[in-house]
């Protein structure tokens, strides 16, 4: 070709010529975006879709994706934050929730946990609760057996793999129809190497004493470990999943925290994740500033009784400079903050004084260590809701990565029907 030619496009006589494998193996490195793109280019594109071959290539050489899911009430889709422009950028994706299982609606399912291109909504009805896994991009559903203890506002712990899931259900045990008390955690897994290969609650695991979950903050997973804030003082909680047994760990601060979030940072295909806590931080004495700071943690826990302490350290690696602060606190307002992190970005989201949907995100890019503002997401319109639809329950914000293939889920048998309880179609 001459120095001076230039091409925008790849020459169709040149694309036609390709081997179909190639041509497969090209698209199955596109990044889900992309390829949902192109998949209206031909029919046979499009059939890739539901091509076993090329979902497994797809799962393990497609670019990782370090999104972000917003789920607004009543919105009927998510919000998806890229974190990796200069500039974030917004769009929206359907959420596959069944009828009458709308978020926010008053009865159905409520957002609880995120992991692997998977969302999890629990059910809102009190009782034995129901789990419900969904991949917004595939639109396949499929729900975890009833759950074996009744609860009213648990905290849900999620962590999926190809071919696992683990799921965590924690706190507000029914004790009676009018009492709930912190006492006990429920845990699932599933696994195409064990026996049933769709999964089977294990017996059930104590809390520390004097645990006080909020279901809102969730669970952050690492090396086998889930860990959840308990608060009045505040304590990091640590759930060993091989040995069943729950123990305590001191945070950085056990006071002056305020809005603290325990998140999974790093990870991804290249790197192992580290637990990190995201909190603001507010002391009485003039010489400290107030800040939003982020800790991680560093192992050396072992997990010995229930209620235990456990070891380890944490390391202060960043601290929000003031002037962002000032930006930051004065659009928080003091009614705290959504916050998720996602290979090494974190995200803080300040509620509103609506709080139905995220009016501003910060991103906070860990490898830079640079704080910036992502642009106002577009759906949202004045008076704090998406699309003129107003709700009650308040956004929460997850680590999402949109996969084409999930094949986890298919442990649950996600083409069966299920009955559900909560739902009132």
């Amino acid at each position: 070709m001459p120095a001076a030619a230039t091409v925008d496009d790849m020459d169709p006589r040149v694309w036609r010529r390709l081997p179909q494998p190639l041509v497969d193996r090209v698209l199955a490195c596109l990044p889900t975006p992309a390829f949902l793109r192109l998949r209206a280019v031909c029919r046979r594109f499009y059939h890739l879709l539901f091509s076993s071959p090329f979902l497994h290539s797809h799962l393990l050489l497609s670019p990782h994706l370090p999104f972000f899911a917003f789920v607004v009430p009543s919105a009927g889709h998510l919000l998806l934050l890229d974190p990796t422009l200069q500039a974030p950028s917004w769009s929206r994706l359907p959420l596959p929730l069944p009828p009458g299982g709308g978020y926010g609606g008053g009865s159905g399912f409520s957002p609880a946990a995120a992991s692997a291109g998977l969302l999890a909504f629990l059910s809102d009805a009190s009782g034995h609760k129901t789990l419900l896994l969904a991949n917004p991009i595939t639109r396949l559903l499929a729900a975890l057996p009833l759950c074996p203890t009744p609860r009213l506002s648990p905290t849900v712990g999620l962590a999926a793999g190809p071919t696992s899931i683990i799921a965590v259900v924690a706190g507000d045990d029914l004790v009676s129809p009018f009492a709930v008390k912190n006492i006990s955690a429920d845990t699932f897994v599933a696994d195409a190497a064990s026996v049933p290969p769709s999964g089977f609650w294990a017996p059930s695991s104590l809390l520390p004493r004097l645990s006080s979950l909020d279901p809102r903050a969730g669970m952050a997973f690492a090396s086998g470990r889930f860990y959840c804030m308990s608060s009045s003082p505040f304590a990091v909680l640590v759930f060993d999943v091989a040995a069943n047994v729950w123990s305590k760990v001191q945070p950085p601060m056990r006071r002056f925290l305020r809005s603290p979030a325990l998140v999974e940072l790093g990870g991804g295909r290249d790197g192992a994740t580290r637990v990190a806590l995201v909190s603001a931080v507010e002391k009485s004495r003039l010489s400290v500033p107030r800040s939003v700071r982020v800790w991680t943690f560093r192992g050396g826990h072992h997990g010995g009784g229930a209620g235990s302490g456990g070891g380890g350290a944490w390391t202060e690696v960043a601290r929000m400079p003031p002037e962002v602060h000032a930006q930051f606190a004065a659009a928080e307002g003091g009614r705290g903050f959504e916050c998720a992190a996602h290979g090494e970005y974190i995200v803080l989201a300040p509620r509103g004084p609506v709080a139905q949907a995220p009016t501003t995100a910060l991103v906070f890019d860990s490898r830079r260590d640079e704080w910036r503002w992502a642009s106002p997401c577009p759906y949202v319109v004045h008076g704090g809701g998406v699309g003129g639809v107003a709700g009650g329950a308040g956004f929460r914000v997850f680590a999402y990565e949109p996969r084409l293939a999930t094949p986890a889920i298919g442990l649950l048998d996600a083409t069966a029907p299920v009955a559900l309880q909560g739902m009132h179609g």
